[in-house]
């Protein structure tokens, strides 16, 4: 690279710093955050489980509550039973609602789910929770919108809070400090690759 180009990418560069730093300077308020990660892309609850991770290494009490998924034993949630005693965990344990079409047995096992949930959110000994793929419960009316949002309101004040899951509501994308949406560009499954320990599940 010519000495030109050098000094204009460094010039870039300190224009860039400066306003990182910037946005640094004016962030100053700690409060609880609630995430939302939504979208039909792969990896909104390796995101969520990633950060319960990164709290973990802080020395963090976290909760987690899996609907839809409870019957299938991910490698995080094996991990979780076997090596974090800080982990408050519940799985609504019925499988994926088109597994048992039976509208009765997965409501029983939402409300379950969600007493572990509104329990976890009610703790201020936990600095995070995870509420993972609790967007289908709303989709799906087996959880009442309004009363699921008022309880992440009235969560102890520096706990924060990740919800995932496709199709979310209105209601959960304005609750949200931070919404992220994950597009589905390609996905190995299209083409025939089955989901596979470690990578997917």
């Amino acid at each position: 690279m010519d000495e030109d180009k050098k000094r204009s990418h460094n010039e870039r560069m300190q224009r860039k710093k400066a306003v990182v730093d910037a946005g640094i300077e004016r962030a100053q308020i700690e409060r609880g955050v609630v995430v939302l990660i939504t979208g039909n892309g792969k990896g909104k609850s390796t995101s969520a489980f990633g950060t319960l991770y990164r709290a973990l290494g802080h020395g963090q009490r976290a909760g987690a509550v899996q609907f839809i998924k409870g019957t299938q034993a991910s490698g995080e949630v094996i991990y979780l039973q076997q090596h974090a005693p800080l982990v408050d965990y519940h799985a609504m344990a019925t499988g994926f609602t088109w597994n048992t079409q039976d509208w009765d047995q997965d409501k029983a096992a939402a409300d379950e789910a969600w007493a572990a949930a509104a329990r976890m959110l009610a703790d201020a000994r936990l600095h995070l929770v995870v509420l993972d793929e609790l967007t289908y419960m709303l989709k799906y009316n087996y959880l009442d919108a309004a009363s699921v949002v008022a309880a992440i309101r009235a969560r102890p004040s520096h706990q924060h809070v990740i919800i995932t899951g496709r199709a979310a509501k209105p209601e959960l994308v304005e609750l949200a400090d931070t919404v992220s949406e994950i597009r589905d560009v390609k996905h190995a499954f299209s083409a025939g690759v089955k989901g596979q320990a470690g990578l997917d599940f």
